[in-house]
């Protein structure tokens, strides 16, 4: 189910998620530093058919604190196909009141090969990357330090259509640029609206206004392909 998101921030800057993680640790290095891998391993819907995002790991916790902190089974809720776990009632509150903000970019897929490659292939929570509190995931340490060369170049690879409003596109025939106040977040894409009006159309029916998946590497984005990394 996408998901309305009223306000997205500007991406400024960006730090390196870094160290071992584990349960309530802090394992964030400080901006420029090199990360070390880690050892082992709005509608929001409880299911238990969707797979785990950040394998069990609390996006709030690493938006919010810098952290990487395991989730419990007590605590679930699934967003944009992807579960996602927390330690306690507080930060699945947080998660519920605002996902899109705590959610990897791009569903957690690899911004770098959007751009790069025209693929959506699975990022690694080993490899990733804050951004003005946007959390991206890389499948290795070269796309990693590449996007961190260039944050500019990759950040807004999930911006659909370059931002411009796919329901106008399909009726009217016609690119106009859509606003952050009007925003949806389908399948790990953003898509923009002049106004209500058109994000209500794409809510009612989104399948027809978004890329389809096949096409999407011409969007910035492109079909989901493996990459040999591990996947939630």
């Amino acid at each position: 189910m996408p998901f309305i998101h009223r306000r997205l921030l500007p991406i400024i800057t960006a730090v390196l998620l870094a160290g071992v993680i584990s349960q309530d640790t802090n394992v964030f290095a400080q901006s420029g530093r090199r990360a070390a891998p880690p050892q082992s391993g709005t509608r929001v819907v409880q299911t238990n058919q969707a797979p785990w995002g950040l394998e069990g790991y609390c996006p709030v916790c690493i938006v919010e604190m810098q952290k990487w902190v395991k989730g419990t089974s007590e605590f679930v809720a699934t967003y944009d196909g992807k579960r996602y776990a927390f330690p306690g009632q507080e930060q699945l509150d947080m998660f519920k009141a605002d996902p899109a903000k705590y959610v990897p970019v791009a569903g957690g897929d690899c911004t770098v090969c959007m751009v790069n490659m025209g693929k959506r292939v699975p990022g690694n929570i080993r490899f990733s990357a804050l951004r003005e509190k946007r959390l991206y995931l890389f499948p290795n340490e070269e796309l990693q330090k590449e996007f961190l060369a260039n944050p500019d170049k990759y950040a807004n690879a999930d911006l659909a259509f370059e931002g411009n409003c796919s329901v106008c596109r399909i009726e009217m025939k016609k690119d106009v640029a859509g606003s952050a106040d009007f925003t949806v977040l389908y399948d790990g894409m953003r898509y923009l609206f002049p106004g209500e009006e058109q994000q209500k159309m794409f809510l009612a029916n989104p399948k027809k206004y978004a890329i389809p998946a096949k096409a999407t590497s011409q969007q910035g984005s492109g079909s989901r392909q493996g990459s040999g990394s591990r996947q939630s």
